[in-house]
């Protein structure tokens, strides 16, 4: 009988915990996901309003240290289906983009995002010399990234440079440029070409989760370049890296 007591008890002490439990996540502050993700992530919350199940947030894009907040706020709303599900709003976002946290990872769904290619500069040298212009598009394919910081195999992103300007060159635009980012071995290859336009870039790269971003290219007047142009793309290409006859090589990490 008196055992018979006591595991009620318990067990109603242990019910009263899992409510209060639940009714703290309720509104828990917005702000505690900031500690959420990891330091070495491209992406970091840098003020957020509301609870962890909706609200508002404003994010930061690029390396640690050198990273630009976007001017607008994401607004999320979190919710059950078939696991947590997450989903993000900006006036950026090609999508009402879906993000599904995981015991191991964070699944992302695909989805589109465009914005200023201003915010380049936040890579740092030698795209923050240059204060570029233009738009850039960004699209990515479903994917899980894992909480330790590896890469999956497979497509990851793909930017488009459209209408690419500097503040450096007279010549406006300077042409259109793809970046693509492709998952192999726990490392993000990168590519870079050009499009179209009177400057070429082209390169090569990898970024890996623990040895960092290295990159190494060229940038170069087009050969269908007249005179005049290549004339005023001289004061941009003299600022951005080493020249090398006609070209500047771009390099970026080791």
């Amino acid at each position: 009988m008196m055992r018979t007591r006591w595991l009620q008890r318990f067990s109603l002490i242990l019910a009263c915990i899992a409510v209060a439990l639940a009714a703290a996540l309720l509104v828990l502050p917005a702000r505690w996901l900031m500690l959420v993700l990891p330091t070495h992530w491209p992406l970091a919350i840098v003020d957020a309003a509301g609870t962890i199940w909706r609200g508002s947030a404003l994010v930061a894009l690029g390396p640690p240290g050198a990273r630009t907040t976007l001017p607008q706020p994401f607004h999320w709303r979190a919710g059950w289906e078939q696991g947590l599900r997450l989903q993000l709003e900006h006036p950026w976002l090609g999508c009402v983009w879906a993000l599904r946290p995981g015991l191991s990872g964070l699944g992302l769904a695909p989805c589109t995002l465009r914005l200023p290619a201003g915010v380049l500069a936040a890579v740092g040298m030698p795209l923050n010399t240059i204060k570029p212009s233009g738009r850039l598009d960004l699209r990515w394919p479903g994917m899980r990234l894992p909480y330790r910081g590896g890469v999956p195999d497979g497509p990851l992103l793909t930017l488009d440079w459209t209408e690419a300007g500097s503040a450096l060159s007279l010549i406006q635009p300077l042409g259109d440029y793809r970046l693509t980012l492709h998952g192999r071995d726990n490392t993000a290859q990168i590519g870079l070409a050009t499009t179209r336009g009177v400057l070429e870039l082209e390169g090569s790269g990898a970024l890996h989760p623990r040895q960092g971003l290295s990159f190494s290219g060229t940038a170069q007047p087009a050969a269908r370049a007249t005179p005049q142009q290549i004339a005023g793309l001289q004061a941009m290409l003299s600022a951005i890296g080493r020249r090398s006859g006609n070209a500047t090589l771009l390099q970026i990490g080791r």
